[in-house]
């Protein structure tokens, strides 16, 4: 009984129910008490759906007298964004708000002025408006503006679009999964959410768009056989001949290359056959005679990183191990490493500090996870994102070893697994992290677990360089790049602030017409500026330019990597980067060459 007395839900319906019994000259008196309530609610599991069952009931109590949301006439979908982002009791009775309006679309509350189909139009406008909120990119406008940050504003967001259908909105979520998806990110979580609200949203329409099916069954039904619970699944694997078993491992694999997306029947599939039918790997696992070649040229160390590391929780790194097998990197020392990452004890300060941060304290689910996210970050490098942290320096030089020196990555990680240090040169002196203040990330939530133990630590080593290049007179990138970078980082350096031949400069060494070979000593970092759409300077922003070539239009574009995993991105003055549709390799970005060079302001060249 106490449990239910000082429970928030009872709180908040006995202060309404005073509102809603209190007559109209004195119902001022009892409203703050209710958003007050109703903001305490909303903090806890299903405290939308708990105060949505009122809503019905919102007007007829008062709720909104003198407020400016007594008249629904009156209402602007446009002003929805500012009172959501407003916080307080401007925040709490705009959800409110929006709850009402919600019930009268639905038929569970018919209202004299707003009937259902007008409910409906507000709702699909509130949310076209917002869509940024709802799907929250991960632009750099996002992350300087802490829009991230808006949980509460999402969430309402995500309600209104589960429980009213809407063609446009189910149209723009659809486009974003697609949008995300072609980009492979190695952290899936934002597009598995949206497919679950294009799910519930598609359930409105008569015949669901084949893309959208697409990625649905990629995750919850990718083959014939996987319809129902997983241990049901492999009971019928176990009845299955090889002929059945290989056309399985064909429509798994083919799911994964199609979307980058793993199902948990991926798992229950590849345990049982790396288990008891090993022959079966390459047809789950291959799609080139490289990724033939090294899977059976290291097939102990395969099974190996199969029944340490994949489990359903680490369910996304079968795409990576995927794409993995088909990099030529599987040198004596790579498969070394890789041999030292899986046995290596980790560092009880490490342990101490994930379980701090994380709470988790099971050391075999740690290093499955490490191990794990360490396939993702070989097989997919440009999947690896910095998430709404300013880190982009140091995602950026994730992506630039694993592409470049992934033996030099793996053998970083597991010195620092060890010594929970990382230590980079600069100038003849060794900087090393462990003595140097940690840089907490602002955002855990969006980045992988090894971007999540290293980027503060190399964090710390890029402002130690910062500090040390600073008041030369020139832009410190040219003197901390090829230190921080370690190997590979042409010496050659131009920024826009003192090259008078700043653009002249960048056409002479990238632009294929000037330098056919330019792609032999790419990818290499570049330092770009970021507008808003008013033109405002957002700040600068670090990228890797992969390759520089003709797209299939014939239009010469510059193909890049950005550490903001959404990279479908408006970088200012309306121009748009590509993701898909112009030569785009997974987790690649484009744009065309002259569209480029409006935003760069320093590069490196070969000397």
């Amino acid at each position: 009984m106490g449990l239910y007395l000082y429970s928030s839900e009872n709180s908040f319906q006995k202060a309404f129910q005073h509102l809603l019994l209190a007559p109209t000259s004195s119902k001022k008196f009892f409203q703050q008490t209710v958003f007050d309530l109703a903001s305490d609610l909303l903090k806890e599991p299903n405290g939308l759906e708990k105060i949505y069952r009122y809503a019905h009931l919102f007007d007829s109590s008062g709720l909104f007298i003198g407020k400016p949301w007594e008249d629904v006439t009156k209402l602007n979908p446009t002003l929805v964004r500012g009172t959501l982002q407003a916080g307080g009791t401007t925040e709490v009775a705009e959800i409110l708000s929006e709850l009402r309006i919600l019930a009268i679309a639905r038929g569970e509350y018919v209202h004299p002025e707003m009937n259902a189909l007008e409910a409906t139009e507000f709702l699909t406008k509130v949310l076209a408006l917002n869509i940024d909120l709802l799907i929250m990119k991960e632009t750099e406008e996002n992350r300087v503006k802490q829009l991230y940050k808006d949980e509460q504003a999402s969430e309402i967001l995500r309600f209104i679009s589960e429980h009213c259908f809407s063609e446009r909105v189910f149209e723009n979520l659809y486009q974003e999964v697609d949008n995300l998806a072609v980009q492979r990110p190695i952290i899936t979580d934002k597009i598995l959410k949206l497919i679950t609200s294009a799910k519930k949203l598609a359930g409105g329409l008569e015949e669901k768009d084949s893309k959208l099916t697409r990625y649905e069954n990629a995750v919850y039904s990718p083959t014939d056989l996987a319809t129902d619970t997983l241990e049901s699944y492999e009971i019928k694997l176990k009845t299955c001949d090889d002929t059945i078993l290989i056309k399985e491992a064909h429509q798994l694999k083919n799911t994964m290359v199609q979307t980058g997306l793993v199902s948990p029947y991926h798992v229950v599939f590849l345990k049982f056959i790396a288990n008891e039918k090993q022959h079966l790997l390459e047809s789950m696992l291959t799609v080139d005679n490289i990724s033939k070649t090294n899977l059976n040229a290291n097939l102990p160390i395969i099974l190996s990183l199969i029944s340490s590391s994949i489990s359903i929780d680490t369910r996304r790194s079968i795409y990576g191990l995927l794409c993995l097998l088909q990099r030529d990197i599987f040198t004596k020392e790579f498969v070394q490493e890789l041999e030292q990452l899986m046995s290596s004890a980790i560092h009880e300060e490490i342990l101490i500090n994930i379980n701090k941060l994380k709470g988790i304290q099971n050391v075999d689910f740690i290093k499955s996870l490490i191990v794990s996210e360490m396939i993702n970050i070989l097989g997919t490098p440009l999947g690896i994102g910095q998430g709404f942290n300013p880190t982009c320096q140091s995602t950026r030089a994730l992506s630039y070893w694993s592409q470049n020196e992934p033996t030099m990555l793996l053998n970083m990680i597991n010195t620092f697994l060890k010594t929970a240090n990382l230590t980079i040169e600069f100038e003849g002196k060794k900087i090393s992290s462990n003595s140097l203040p940690q840089i907490p990330l602002e955002d855990e939530d969006h980045i992988d677990f090894i971007s999540y133990l290293v980027v503060p630590h190399l964090d710390s080593i890029y402002f130690e360089m910062l500090k040390a290049a600073d008041g030369r007179g020139q832009d410190p990138h040219k003197w901390i790049n090829p230190a921080f970078h370690i190997t590979g980082i042409w010496s050659g350096f131009s920024d826009i602030y003192s090259d008078l031949n700043f653009l002249d400069n960048f056409y002479y060494y990238y632009h294929p017409t000037n330098n056919p070979n330019v792609n032999r000593g790419l990818p290499q970092p570049v330092g770009i500026t970021i507008y808003n759409r008013s033109g405002q300077v957002l700040g600068a922003h670090a990228i890797l330019i992969q390759r520089v070539e003709n797209d299939p239009k014939g239009v010469t574009r510059v193909y890049f990597y950005n550490p903001n995993n959404d990279s479908l991105q408006i970088w200012g003055k309306s121009i748009r980067t590509s993701v898909n549709g112009n030569g785009e390799l997974p987790g690649e970005s484009s744009l065309p060459f002259e569209d480029f060079v409006q935003f760069i302001y320093a590069f490196h060249y070969p000397q």
